[in-house]
């Protein structure tokens, strides 16, 4: 079936090993060998050769195993497997759809190991990537990434050149992996990255990564610049599951808030952490599920930290606790000395009311109020003790 551009407003796209069905109502098929060269044909068709523009068109890869074998497009930050975007400049913010089928993990997109191996360690590689100074909003659905090893500077889904980039049940996924008690002997390379969020400004353009998840990478999670909203994300068997502002920014300011809910990180080597950043950004995170695994936090250990402190700002709560079958904890920090100290951060397991003897047992954090009912007056901690509303030392 050949593409038209002009009535196709979904093209479909077959994987060698899709259903004979699915072949026969694809627009393209995939053969296994340079399927990202496929789906690049499927995306460089939608665009109006003339300004650049598009047409709001979806690009849909039915069920089946996509195989990427090498990374032939190009933009400033490396090497490319499939380019959305013109180098046009024009915040017209309409952009590509691409999306796998609504079920379960049943559109895979497999980096291939005869690819990985030849893979220059000191190169940089985007599956998804974007022409430089693309400014167009740019979406992807129901997509199952997938890569053999983590030692190569790799990003699944990189919005850097992109407006702005809204993501929805897609999951990323390191082949080898460690589980909750087995971590890796060797933590993956940090510019490993399942997400990463755009270079700037999305111009107030929808920016929202919802239910997705990412196991095995050096940064689950890259979360940058403006508005962005986080939604029930997960990342496990990591480096770190988030960073905040941890690549380079090129436009905009980059103090706007952004927004994470229920998100989930677990088994990973450190907590979060936040790049430099002069603008003083607010974070927000609400409900946030931690599980912390002695054996991966003996790889590097770092609780949450800020290279600078101070740089950041916003409202944190949490529970915490050992692993899955352990109560949550009221002992276990999330910051480390000296971070966080503009945040409103609360372990959602500790008391507002409660005698001495538990308030010294909780890991507290800095600017927590608890009304101590043996002192019987409200304390608050500094960082470092507990004082009275008169300065007066608690113990």
């Amino acid at each position: 079936m050949d593409i038209n551009i002009k009535t196709s407003d979904v093209i479909l796209i077959a994987a060698v090993d899709s259903t004979e069905q699915d072949k026969e109502l694809a627009h393209l098929r995939c053969d296994g060998k340079n399927d990202q060269n496929v789906i690049q044909e499927a995306v460089n068709s939608v665009y109006i050769e003339r300004c650049g523009e598009i047409r709001g068109k979806r690009i849909v890869l039915l069920p089946g195993n996509y195989y990427i074998s090498d990374f032939p497009e190009r933009n400033p930050n490396g090497k490319v497997a499939i380019m959305v975007g013109t180098k046009s400049n024009r915040f017209n913010h309409i952009g590509i759809l691409i999306s796998g089928a609504e079920r379960t993990e049943s559109t895979v997109i497999n980096v291939t190991k005869e690819c990985y191996d030849k893979l220059d360690e000191n190169e940089s590689y985007s599956i998804f990537g974007c022409a430089e100074h693309n400014c167009n909003h740019h979406i992807f659905k129901d997509l199952y990434v997938t890569v053999p090893d983590d030692q190569k500077k790799i990003v699944c889904f990189d919005g850097r050149y992109m407006g702005a980039i809204g993501i929805r049940r897609c999951k990323c996924l390191c082949e080898t992996r460690g589980g909750y008690l087995n971590p890796k002997k060797t933590l993956p390379n940090e510019e490993f990255v399942a997400f990463m969020g755009t270079y700037g400004s999305n111009n107030m353009w929808e920016e929202k990564w919802e239910f997705c998840q990412a196991e095995g990478f050096g940064q689950g999670f890259a979360v940058g610049n403006e508005h962005l909203f986080l939604e029930k994300c997960t990342a496990l068997f990591g480096r770190y599951g988030f960073t905040f502002n941890n690549y380079e920014s090129r436009r905009g300011v980059i103090a706007h808030p952004m927004t994470m809910m229920c998100c989930i990180d677990e088994a990973n080597a450190n907590l979060w952490k936040f790049a430099k950043n002069k603008f003083k950004q607010c974070i927000s995170s609400y409900n946030m599920s931690f599980e912390i695994f002695p054996r991966w936090m003996e790889l590097e250990g770092f609780y949450a930290t800020e290279e600078r402190p101070g740089d950041y700002a916003g409202h944190i709560d949490y529970v915490a606790n050992y692993g899955c079958d352990t109560p949550n904890s009221t002992q276990i920090p999330f910051w480390a000395k000296g971070s966080g100290v503009n945040f409103e951060t609360v372990n959602n397991t500790h008391k507002k009311i409660c005698g001495s003897i538990e308030r010294r047992e909780y890991s507290a954090n800095i600017g927590q109020e608890i009304f101590d009912t043996d002192l019987n007056k409200k304390l608050i901690y500094t960082g470092s003790e507990w004082i009275d509303f008169l300065g007066n030392k608690a113990d």
